[in-house]
């Protein structure tokens, strides 16, 4: 048989001009130019060798053949209409991004990026993990996390990083702590003290991190791990039973009973982690907000408590002058 170049599409147009009785109605209808319709139509003509339609200064009838016509391909049409809208339907449902994120959602402007995220891209649902730094790296390179926000994280291979902020480090003590009355406070000053955190991945990596900045030997560490959740642990905090490190987040939620104060040089970088190469429209999307997001006015990161990544040697600038004297605003 012939192969016909007939496509749905000249269907759907017949069947708009015969319920519409006008060639013009039935392209305002559907969103087309008149003369896609009458270009269509006529290639349907010319195919079957007779006319569908009757032209008069009115408007257009079918003829007896687009009668026939059209009794014949309207339940196909209809009918393959029907499973389109479905599979779309269905299509949209299913459609997820799949988001790994070290530490609270609540993290640096998160809540404000996948709210908008949520607005722009209505039938995406996204679907969220919370694991270590290098958990999440692990899980982009399988191919099982779309996209993860991690602290502290270097490029590798397998993989692309962007930045997104960065913002200091918090002590969180009780109101009553000695240290509470000074703007900022030294590493030094903290040798000997007992620190709590929980046994989550975000506990892990601050027993790590204190490890580090400490410098005292391992028997010298008071550093208790609590199965609790971060919640909780701001309210020990609170009660005297230690004190811990923050972020901004927990800064920003001012805890009764609780106060902050930045620590001298401690700075932590946050970015997305995500695969390399060409990207679904999606998640594409969700790294121009990133992006976005990230590029504000400096005024917005201040009140957030952050700071952007191209400013980081600026800060450092400033906590020096501070340490010999003058405590930068923005940290306060």
């Amino acid at each position: 048989m012939p192969r016909s170049k007939i496509e749905l599409r000249h269907v759907r147009y017949i069947i708009a001009a015969a319920e519409r009785g006008s060639f013009r109605r039935a392209a305002q209808d559907l969103g087309v130019e008149q003369s896609a319709i009458s270009r269509r139509i006529r290639d349907v003509e010319d195919e079957i060798g007779a006319q569908l339609f009757r032209r008069h200064p009115a408007g257009v009838d079918l003829t007896d053949i687009g009668r026939q016509f059209l009794h014949q391909a309207s339940p196909g049409a209809h009918q393959i209409g029907s499973a389109l809208a479905r599979a779309r339907t269905g299509a949209a449902k299913g459609r997820y991004l799949t988001v790994g994120v070290f530490g609270p959602l609540t993290m640096g402007f998160l809540p404000e990026l996948f709210g908008a995220f949520r607005c722009d891209r209505p039938g995406t649902r996204l679907r969220f993990s919370e694991a270590s730094t290098p958990d999440l790296i692990a899980a982009v390179r399988r191919g099982q996390l779309d996209i993860g926000v991690v602290a502290e994280a270097s490029p590798g291979q397998g993989y692309a990083i962007t930045h997104l902020w960065e913002e200091p480090v918090y002590l969180a003590m009780p109101e009553g702590d000695p240290l509470a009355d000074q703007k900022a406070i030294r590493w030094c000053e903290l040798r000997g003290r007992l620190f709590v955190v929980t046994d989550l991945v975000t506990g892990d990596f601050a027993k790590a991190y204190l490890e580090r900045q400490l410098q005292v030997p391992r028997n010298a560490l008071h550093v208790e791990q609590l199965s609790v959740t971060r919640e909780s642990l701001m309210q020990i905090v609170a009660h005297g039973g230690g004190v811990t490190i923050a972020g901004s987040a927990h800064v920003r939620s001012g805890l009764s009973g609780v106060t902050f104060r930045p620590i001298e040089d401690a700075m932590l970088r946050y970015g997305a982690v995500h695969s390399r190469g060409t990207l679904h429209r999606d998640l594409e999307h969700l790294l121009t907000l990133s992006k976005s997001f990230s590029e504000k006015d400096q005024a917005r990161f201040v009140r957030q408590r952050l700071i952007r990544h191209e400013l980081r040697r600026e800060v450092r600038a400033d906590r020096y002058r501070g340490a010999r004297g003058r405590t930068p605003d923005r940290l306060q």
